[in-house]
């Protein structure tokens, strides 16, 4: 540990309005190292310019290599006698992780003569938080979101019999298709659960899923003739349901006429194949059996 004339400086920002920049070149290695988040002591010797820098400054490090440059804040700053106290002090695998430290004070003399040395020298310690702040941005966030595909989103829970026979409704529209409790995030301040609980009580009177229930499958829909905008639908499990359960469900008629419970046979034989391949790769992900991720063509 540093003696009582080797005081660290506090790591308190300096009170000014702007923190001065300070340019330091690093070669290819080291600069990688950094650039990383594994470098994060810099060893420089007490030159007039270094005991210039404070806690709080900017520290801009360039690659000798690329000439690429990253910028720091300065965390702390301790100065040493020598190489040898501030080896024997300072954590070396953050000044050079991937050197022996056997070699770090070679190293270091091989950069600095004795003469540099006699100085004294300085452990620049920092983190990766960014010192300069970054672009602006090219557009507002409106229109960035003018440029991009917009999309749907939908929330469903895939609710089963006590025996895991999946339950479904059957849709009163287009092509009747059966479904899952849950529909599109249409209401201001939603997210795909609260949706599909909002929505499984307006389908079937029940409440479900009233803890957060794993998800099964994350469903992309691509655009196509059907369907102009593309949709994401989030499918969680919604568990299984008592035999009195089951005897409440009451369906709303303007959007589903029947519910039903079968295996999976059964279904694949009710079912159009895409229709189908839904509930398979929910079951499937529900048994650890598959990926947890669809994407269908409309």
């Amino acid at each position: 540990m540093p003696d009582d004339t080797q005081q660290a400086i506090p790591a308190v920002p300096a009170a000014r309005d702007a923190a001065p920049e300070h340019h330091m070149h690093l070669l290819g290695r080291y600069y990688r190292q950094v650039e990383a988040g594994r470098k994060t002591i810099e060893v420089r010797v007490a030159s007039p310019s270094k005991r210039d820098i404070a806690v709080g400054d900017t520290v801009v490090f360039h690659d000798r290599d690329t000439g690429r440059e990253l910028d720091v804040i300065v965390q702390r700053i301790t100065p040493y006698a020598s190489f040898e106290d501030l080896l024997r002090s300072e954590d070396t695998a953050r000044i050079d992780p991937d050197g022996p430290t056997s070699e770090l004070i070679t190293n270091l003399r091989s950069i600095y003569p004795p003469s540099k040395e006699a100085l004294g020298v300085l452990a620049i310690a920092f983190d990766h938080r960014p010192a300069r702040p970054g672009r602006p941005m090219p557009m507002t966030a409106e229109q960035y979101a003018q440029t991009v595909p917009h999309h749907t989103v939908y929330g469903c829970l895939y609710i089963r019999d006590k025996h895991d026979r999946p339950v479904q409704l059957r849709s009163v529209y287009g092509s009747r298709l059966w479904q899952f409790p849950g529909g599109n995030l249409d209401a201001s301040g939603e997210d795909p659960l609260q949706t599909a609980r909002r929505e499984a009580v307006e389908e079937t009177g029940l409440e479900l899923a009233p803890d957060t229930p794993p998800l099964l499958l994350t469903h992309f829909l691509h655009a196509g003739p059907r369907m102009p905008l593309n949709k994401v639908g989030l499918i969680f499990d919604g568990g299984q349901l008592t035999s009195e359960q089951l005897g409440r469900i009451r369906l709303d008629p303007a959007e589903h006429d029947l519910w039903a419970v079968h295996d999976l046979a059964t279904w694949q034989e009710l079912m159009a194949p895409r229709a189908f391949a839904r509930l398979d790769a929910i079951e499937r992900a529900r048994r650890g059996e598959g990926p947890a991720y669809l994407v269908t063509h409309t």
